[in-house]
């Protein structure tokens, strides 16, 4: 309770916005304090051992009578005595002297895990063999992992309408139709020839140019097909030559005179087989699907250019059937919360519409659980226990690993929070512990996650500061390696890390891509600081102030002003997220012992200082 007010007055000494002035206290106060504090220690018996074995029990114990109890009812022998030994006195040198090379620690050597006594002390062979007990110079055995908690995370899943895209195509084609018609057989002679019925070339040719008549291959003396046309020959048929064509009409202006056998311009009538094609479009229903789109390349030839033989007659296309690329969209009902739901580690939190805007009835859930956070698969540094830290009563020894007082860890926090403030304070707004907005995506009901975060495990925050700063090739070896397969984004591998540093609060989720009003794409919103103090502080801080969070899709992550900051309480706050960065390798002393020194040390400064 002494160390609790104490702490507790010296926090509100540091937090209050009122004047210092106001509050400080006289020597002569903090002097009758100091002496109403050694009188109560001094008259509580359950500080004394009461009996032969308990004092027994006391490693270097020698009774009651002890010098420095003359300092009791003399609190300035005290001082006095602490000026002449200042001078010789090795901490009062560290302390004081500016140019002393003090050393300095990180937060992993000053403070420490607990619960580690009790794993070694349940198997000390494993640690302590070959040990001498009193030796300062033994071996020393790499300590267990610490057995903290990691604390939760939000898991997510989604219920509703699937969204899938498949990839499809079609053809188009073109397709021979052959038809039988009547064709005529016409003879042409040369245009300077005499004597003849028959056409003349110059009268044929703008029906060869319109496809209606073609040549037959025929060619024969004028003469024969004088005879073949039913007219008789004469002296200038032997001449020239006559060629056969046929038409698929019956021409009426290519002979001077009928035919005496069929009383037509042609002399004999036959069938001929017409080939025509027809493009044949077999991706009309996609085309007009709206749930498909077609791809950019458009229609690609895929047979052709090319000249085939249709029922004997040549055909050319310059291509005879091309495809069509689509990209459709399919609904079906999708629900992957089946391991979430069998997980008794996982508790279901609350259950959230995607649909923005939402009309009717919800067509895409998120269903959000908390989960333990997986343990960290990245090891930190290792600690040791060496022999000489190792005390023994009555034969029963024991590591020195002591629990440090929850308040000094308060205590502590509290100061950090105040040097936090300052580091973290903007001169352009006047806030701090301001947050930067970052989000990261997956697909609703897809395998693809760039969210990962804490699902996979927290790193330890000098690691992941390493990381964050080495780069994209450190920042992509340390985040969750699915993220590399799934080609996430550099920031998204950045909001990984952070994430499992303790730096990030989850803002939500909300619906970032859709189709037909149903959600296809989600992401999810972050709010990330410099420290996990202040993501605590803000986490805490702003249900106090009632300033909620705002959606996942607008919050900014504002920081406090200087008059909201000066408003929180700390003391009510929960900082157990944060201690194991200040107690993760600490051997703090005990609390009285402490808490004696605290006493001098406030008193060494007053008199120093003189007020």
């Amino acid at each position: 309770m002494i160390a609790r007010r104490l702490l507790g007055g010296l926090c509100a000494l540091l937090l209050t916005t009122e004047p210092v002035a106001a509050q400080e206290m006289t020597v002569d106060q903090a002097r009758a304090e100091g002496r109403a504090m050694a009188q109560e220690k001094r008259n509580d018996s359950s500080l004394v051992p009461s009996s032969d074995a308990q004092a027994a029990a006391v490693p270097g114990y020698t009774g009651t009578s002890q010098p420095q109890t003359t300092y009791y009812d003399d609190p300035d022998k005290l001082v006095a005595d602490a000026q002449a030994l200042k001078s010789s006195d090795q901490s009062y040198r560290v302390t004081t002297d500016a140019d002393h090379t003090r050393a300095t620690f990180s937060n992993a050597e000053i403070l420490a895990t607990t619960n580690r006594a009790t794993t070694v002390e349940s198997d000390p062979s494993a640690y302590l063999a070959g040990e001498a007990y009193s030796s300062t110079s033994g071996s020393c055995t790499p300590l267990p992992p610490g057995s903290g908690t990691s604390g939760y995370y939000e898991a997510t899943c989604n219920q509703g309408t699937k969204i899938e895209q498949e990839s499809r195509s079609c053809s188009i084609t073109m397709v021979p139709e052959t038809t039988t018609v009547d064709a005529y057989k016409f003879f042409v002679v040369p245009n300077g020839a005499y004597g003849t019925p028959f056409a003349r070339y110059d009268a044929m040719a703008p029906h060869l140019a319109s496809g209606v008549c073609r040549p037959t291959g025929i060619v024969m003396q004028a003469c024969q097909a004088h005879r073949i046309y039913g007219v008789s020959t004469n002296k200038f048929c032997d001449d020239y030559n006559a060629t056969e064509y046929v038409c698929s009409e019956n021409l009426t202006d290519l002979s001077l005179l009928p035919s005496p056998i069929t009383g037509q311009g042609w002399h004999a009538k036959t069938t001929e087989t017409q080939v025509t094609t027809k493009r044949v479009d077999g991706c009309g229903a996609m085309a007009g699907d709206t749930m498909c789109t077609a791809d950019a390349a458009g229609e690609v030839c895929t047979e052709g250019p090319e000249t085939r033989m249709i029922d004997g007659v040549p055909v050319t296309q310059s291509c005879w059937a091309w495809k069509r690329n689509f990209t459709c969209n399919v609904m079906s009902a999708g629900n992957d919360c089946g391991d979430l739901e069998s997980n008794r580690s996982c508790t279901f939190l609350r259950e959230d519409c995607l649909d923005d805007p939402q009309s009717g009835a919800c067509k895409v859930a998120e269903k959000v659980y908390r989960c333990p956070t997986p343990s960290s698969t990245v090891g930190g540094d290792k600690q040791y226990i060496c022999g000489d830290d190792v005390y023994c009563i009555n034969g029963d020894c024991e590591p020195i690993v002591r629990e440090a007082s929850t308040e000094f860890r308060d205590a502590l926090v509290g100061l950090h929070a105040l040097d936090q403030a300052g580091k973290e304070f903007n001169e352009a707004d006047f806030k701090v512990f301001t947050g930067t907005r970052e989000t990261c995506h997956k697909p609703v009901f897809g395998l693809i996650n760039c969210c990962a975060g804490k699902v996979s495990g927290l790193v330890p925050l000098g690691a992941g500061a390493a990381a964050l700063a080495g780069g994209p090739a450190a920042i992509a070896a340390f985040a969750t390696p699915f993220l590399v397969l799934f080609a996430c984004s550099q920031d998204e591998m950045k909001l990984d890390i952070k994430d499992r540093m303790g730096l990030c609060h989850n803002l939500g989720s909300y619906c970032s891509s859709s189709f037909l009003g149903i959600c296809s794409t989600k992401r999810t919103a972050y709010c990330c600081f410099e420290s996990k103090l202040s993501r605590v502080l803000q986490e805490q801080g702003r249900p106090q102030l009632g300033k909620p969070w705002g959606s996942a899709k607008k919050e900014q992550c504002q920081g406090f002003t200087v008059d909201e900051f000066a408003r929180l309480d700390l003391s009510v706050m929960d900082f157990t997220d944060v201690y194991s960065d200040f107690m993760d390798a600490a051997k703090l002393p005990d609390e009285v012992q402490t808490m004696s020194e605290i006493q001098d040390k406030i008193q060494d400064y007053y008199d120093l200082h003189g007020k």
